[in-house]
């Protein structure tokens, strides 16, 4: 048989943890909210309030706009039916928080996959994956060994601008001004790797003039 201290179940402290959550989630401050909700989770871990207010904060943080649909849906049925159902309804709304967890993870996976095959079938690879190779070699072995016409796929404009920098330490100077070419615009994060790639232009014009002199 379960024991239930009523002291805690009624604690000042979870109450006021559980009306801060709530405050920022409907804020949309998912992290804060979540906090708050952990917090009053570890003061009764059976008030299916705070479980609720807990998993929809962490679902906020990726999908806040459903998040606050679904809370509000949990507050409108409550207001209609009889306090005795109340449990009732909780264990519903967790239910249906489940259910959506479940479908996203399985879109998440199917994109994923979808993502994979194409990358294959263009004759593609993600930059994170050239990434984790910089891991164990340098970056001349890694792009030397790369198939001829490979295309690269990047996440994230930093990632591209990291991926250029790379290429102009690594003296491939003439792949980086055809990759900026390509562009549409030229930001100002490019003018110093520009002027990098002019410099070493210049150095290796010079080195040839000289060479040429000698010879």
């Amino acid at each position: 048989m379960q024991t239930i201290n009523i002291n805690t179940l009624n604690s000042p402290s979870k109450k006021t943890l559980q009306k801060k959550g709530l405050k920022n989630l409907l804020q949309g401050d998912f992290r804060r909210a979540f906090d708050l909700f952990q917090n009053a989770f570890w003061l009764d871990t059976n008030d299916l309030d705070t479980k609720i207010g807990l998993y929809l904060s962490d679902m906020g943080m990726d999908f806040g706009q459903e998040a606050i649909g679904i809370y509000e849906f949990y507050q409108s049925v409550l207001t209609c039916e009889p306090r005795a159902n109340k449990h009732k309804i909780q264990k519903m709304i967790l239910s249906f928080i489940d259910a959506f967890d479940e479908r996203t993870h399985n879109l998440s996976e199917a994109m994923q996959n979808s993502k994979n095959a194409i990358l294959e079938s263009y004759n593609a690879i993600n930059y994170a994956d050239i990434k984790t190779m910089l891991k164990t070699k340098n970056f001349k072995e890694v792009y030397s060994g790369l198939p001829f016409n490979t295309k690269l796929v990047f996440n994230k404009k930093g990632d591209f601008y990291e991926f250029l920098t790379l290429l102009v330490k690594n003296d491939y100077v003439d792949i980086l001004l055809n990759y900026i070419d390509a562009l549409p615009k030229v930001d100002n994060e490019l003018i110093p790797l520009i002027e990098a790639a002019n410099h070493k232009l210049e150095e290796k014009n010079k080195i040839k003039k000289k060479e040429k002199s000698l010879s």
